[in-house]
């Protein structure tokens, strides 16, 4: 007999009250890995929520012999690598955290090879690891694939990199990994979120010298040595996105507290286009809508400062009580459209081109409760949308994913007079 945790919402209530921001998972993972970077001291990375992905994260850490420290009610962690004692990353963490590839940089500079098995994360299709090795293998490192990959040098050179697309992890991984490489280094085609200029100011603080934070093109200059710090990470963006959405789809009026709303300018803008009332107040958004009749939409995504795919499950949901036709177009992972099928057992009318990335949502739809079971964060995210504009009972599974990427969510969405509860149902075998 085992027990299975779900969340049940029954929905169809406006929401009322204030929550805050969490850390952003996105730039903590990597502060995480560049602090081993530091042959001695301990770094204290402030700001960190304890979702399930960083717990993975911390996992890794101290199989290749770091001394993690994790103070949950103060989400504060203390990170100590002077005693790294081994480079083979185990699949069974692995497997569950795509941003493991992350940990490279800094175990090829302290030991000199790293062995990678297969990543994980959300199941998003192709998400192609190759600019990850070439990058690697111009500044000098040798690279080997046989049950794993196996990444290995000892001194490393500056040199010209290009991402063929501006991917998160990439830019990250050849920045850290150019910190510690001889000479200039300039990555052509670097992704340009948030969360990168506030992990490259997290290196720079450690000692690294690189310049063009924000934009497509990064300059990196080799140091010696990068030195444990002190840091508090932004917060995350992804999860002021959930809540302003949330809002929009139930209802309402609250005030959702730490975003950076530069940082969110389109999502604002869509919705606000949707008919959803936003203010803006310093670091403070005041989120109200009708939570029926919203107007349809039209989306794209693209890499920042376009519209981030990571918003896009939420927003079929939302599109799905709109008044007409929604457009919804994903260029960024060939997968992104999982929550369709979890949707439609809603009762959400959506005709689907996934070679084409298109989604076409068929507004306004009345939700009715089903059993649901998405398979990433971002899809889970837009079921718990749905569910609280559903009269009904739903049920959404694997919550697994969900606690990836949003901490205590029940709790905080209580706070904000939603009927969402965490129970364990009883499976016999």
């Amino acid at each position: 007999m085992s027990d299975q945790e779900y969340i049940e919402i029954n929905g169809g209530r406006p929401l009322s009250g204030s929550v805050c921001v969490q850390g952003s998972k996105n730039a903590i993972l990597p502060m995480l890995a560049a602090s081993l970077l530091p042959e001695h001291g301990c770094s204290v990375i402030r700001n960190v929520p304890p979702l399930n992905d960083i717990l993975v994260a911390f996992d890794i850490m101290r199989h290749v012999g770091a001394k993690v420290d994790y103070f949950a009610s103060e989400k504060v962690v203390c990170v100590d690598a002077t005693h790294l004692n081994r480079s083979d990353l185990p699949e069974s963490l692995t497997c569950r955290l795509r941003a493991s590839v992350l940990f490279i940089p800094a175990l090829l500079k302290r030991l000199g090879e790293v062995r990678l098995p297969s990543v994980g994360g959300c199941p998003l299709g192709s998400r192609n690891l190759n600019y990850h090795y070439r990058g690697f293998a111009r500044l000098g490192a040798k690279i080997t694939a046989k049950d794993a990959f196996i990444i290995s040098g000892e001194t490393f050179a500056g040199t010209t990199m290009y991402l063929d697309f501006p991917s998160h992890t990439g830019t990250e991984n050849l920045m850290m990994a150019a910190c510690f490489s001889k000479g200039i280094s300039i990555i052509e085609n670097a992704g340009a979120d948030p969360e990168i200029t506030d992990f490259a100011k997290f290196l720079i603080k450690m000692g690294a010298k690189i310049h063009g934070l924000g934009t497509r093109t990064l300059t990196v200059e080799g140091v010696p040595q990068l030195n444990a710090i002190e840091y508090y990470a932004m917060n995350d963006r992804l999860d002021a996105g959930l809540f302003m959405m949330a809002a929009g789809i139930a209802g309402g009026r609250i005030s959702i507290i730490g975003v950076a709303p530069e940082d969110i300018r389109i999502l604002i803008e869509k919705m606000m286009q949707m008919g959803v009332e936003i203010n803006v107040n310093g670091y403070v958004l005041e989120v109200s809508s009708p939570g029926r009749q919203l107007k349809p939409v039209n989306v794209l995504t693209c890499p920042y400062p376009g519209f981030a795919t990571d918003f896009q499950p939420g927003m079929m949901a939302l599109s799905c009580i709109a008044d007409g036709q929604s457009y919804i177009r994903e260029r960024i992972f060939d997968k992104r459209f999982s929550q369709v099928s979890e949707l439609r057992k809603l009762g959400a009318v959506i005709d689907l081109d996934e070679e084409d990335g298109l989604a076409i949502v068929n507004g306004p739809t009345t939700f009715k409760g089903a059993d649901t079971r998405p398979d990433n964060i971002r899809a889970a995210s837009c079921i718990l949308l749905a569910g609280l504009a559903c009269p009904e009972t739903t049920i959404v599974r694997n919550i697994y994913q969900i606690g990836r990427g949003h901490f205590d969510i029940e709790n905080r969405f209580q706070a904000l007079s939603a009927n969402v509860v965490r129970k364990n149902s009883v499976i016999r075998t």
